[in-house]
């Protein structure tokens, strides 16, 4: 029996040496933050205890949270005194939670059943960063600070949306933004504004979130289309060719003017205008109601353009109430000639490509067969134009591949440049076994001859005679 008591005792001992001695008594905590204060502005918070804690054990059991997110400690003991702090160091105006709960081993191995917590803003009372007023007045949005706020964290935290361009202005030594748009605040838009988590100069915190709407100018009215006229080009100042249709009058090289009830925006207005068949050329803006398309190639004569005024807006962002539709032909006709002659033959040449007999004029013996030919335009060819004029006309040898080829000698305009006179010499003359033609091409379009008004042969003219 004796023995019994003595291994029982035994064992008690052993458990005792291993467990941590379970008191009921209870732990007395104290810290820097009193009940019922709020606001903690020291460098570290103290934690004591009214005996000494394992310091392993509290090191793991403490938590420390800024806001709602756990954050890393510093801390140091003087005795039973705990010192902590965020490694990061303190935010000013966050909020800041302690919390140290369970049962905690003391330094002589007993335990203590804790269940400490304090919730408090770093700082001191009264100088919390917050926004007094958010306004808009003179066609900019005004901010006003309980203090000035540092300028970088402003600029990364402040949001604008739907976004656009704009500059912000910080009052020295005041509380006060001021946030302007680049290039003036859309028309019929709202915009929504944000601030939240910006510091102040001092190193505090913004708590609270702002927001706020406002808008820049209203605008209902639909813009119209005026007017579309020619516009005669002059470095001097264009000349609007008002109440004139653009149909049977456009002549060559004129520009197009486009009148609206409205300031239109130059970006809508090129993308929004279309010609059909396509026309080059390039917009030139006279002033915000009024633009010139300039074409940079002649018209096509008799052709039928199509012009479409369509997706194009105002500087609101306001549309035309419809698509206009223009349809015009310019003003200039196809170029013509009238005849084609023959040394001093005044008969006129056939221009449709009719085979016509001619007998070269007599040679003097060993001298090459010589042929001038006279063609009368039935307008002037500016002296610029002449020689593509020229170029355009060619004498060929058409059959047989025996005929010569003959060479231009000459050409000389008469009659201030309606008249060409153009001589050739190298011939081959029909004989009783061989019959040699000839053919002349003059070519047509803007390559060939073109007067004054930029008109032109319509189609290629051929003249083909035999050689006799």
């Amino acid at each position: 029996m004796w023995n019994t008591a003595k291994f029982v005792l035994l064992c008690l001992s052993l458990i005792c040496m291993n467990c941590a001695i379970v008191s009921f008594e209870d732990l007395d905590i104290s810290c820097s933050l009193p009940e019922g204060d709020d606001y903690f502005s020291g460098e570290y918070f103290r934690i004591g205890f009214s005996q000494v804690p394992d310091r392993e054990d509290t090191a793991r059991r403490i938590q420390l949270t800024e806001n709602i997110a756990s954050v890393p400690m510093e801390f140091y003991w003087e005795g039973s005194d705990l010192f902590l702090r965020p490694k990061t160091y303190w935010q000013k105006g966050q909020r800041y939670s302690i919390a140290l709960e369970g049962s905690l081993r003391m330094e002589n191995n007993s335990a203590y059943t804790v269940k400490f917590l304090r919730s408090f803003i770093y700082g001191e009372p009264g100088k919390e960063f917050e926004l007094v007023s958010g306004k808009f007045e003179e066609n900019s949005l005004i901010l006003v600070f309980s203090s000035p706020p540092v300028i970088t964290s402003f600029n990364e935290k402040f949001s604008l949306s739907p976004f656009t361009d704009y500059h912000t202005d910080f009052i020295d030594d005041s509380n006060t933004v001021v946030i302007k748009a680049k290039n003036n605040w859309q028309v019929n838009t709202t915009y929504t504004w944000l601030v939240r988590d910006i510091v102040s100069s001092s190193g505090y915190l913004m708590k609270k979130e702002y927001s706020g709407l406002f808008s820049g100018q209203n605008d209902i009215e639909i813009p119209h289309l005026i007017e579309v006229c020619p516009v005669s080009i002059d470095g001097q100042g264009n000349l609007w060719h008002t109440g004139s249709i653009l149909n049977g009058a456009l002549m060559e090289w004129q520009g197009i003017g486009f009148e609206f009830s409205k300031p239109m925006d130059e970006a809508s207005l090129r993308s929004g205008i279309s010609f059909y068949p396509s026309l080059n050329g390039f917009f030139a803006k006279e002033d915000e109601r009024r633009f010139v398309f300039i074409p940079s190639e002649p018209y096509q004569l008799q052709k039928e353009y199509r012009l479409t005024i369509g997706a194009v807006k105002d500087t609101s962002g306001l549309s035309l109430f419809e698509q206009e539709l223009v349809f015009f032909t310019g003003a200039g006709n196809f170029l013509t000639l009238d005849s084609i002659t023959f040394d001093d033959d005044p008969a006129p040449r056939a221009m449709d490509g009719t085979v016509q007999n001619y007998t070269l004029g007599n040679a003097a013996a060993g001298s090459p067969l010589r042929l001038r030919v006279t063609l009368d335009f039935s307008s002037v060819i500016p002296q610029p134009n002449r020689r593509a004029a020229a170029d355009s006309i060619s004498l060929t040898g058409l059959f047989p591949a025996s005929a010569a080829n003959p060479v231009l000698l000459s050409a000389v305009w008469l009659d201030s440049g309606s008249r060409l006179v153009l001589e050739w010499e190298k011939f081959t003359r029909t004989d009783g076994v061989v019959q040699y033609y000839y053919q002349i091409k003059i070519t047509a379009g803007q390559r060939g001859a073109v007067n004054q008004a930029g008109e032109y042969l319509e189609e290629d003219i051929w003249v083909v005679f035999r050689a006799l």
